[in-house]
């Protein structure tokens, strides 16, 4: 998967999706699917998203 560069709607920062197929498997949300992605000012820093909620948060750029 190639990366892609995404904007947060809300604060303007820039994040790098390293995969946007992650699967979440705690027992409350088993199969739940995620995206993996770092900002552009943290790169040491990854987070993890509820696929659906992060795409309503973020615009690809």
């Amino acid at each position: 998967m190639s990366s892609k560069k995404y904007r947060n709607i809300k604060n303007g920062n820039i994040y790098e999706v390293i995969r946007d197929d992650v699967i979440n498997c705690t027992n409350a949300n088993d199969n739940q699917k995620m995206v993996l992605y770092r900002c552009d000012e943290y790169p040491d820093l990854l987070f993890v998203r509820e696929k659906n909620e992060f795409n309503i948060k973020f615009m690809e750029i």
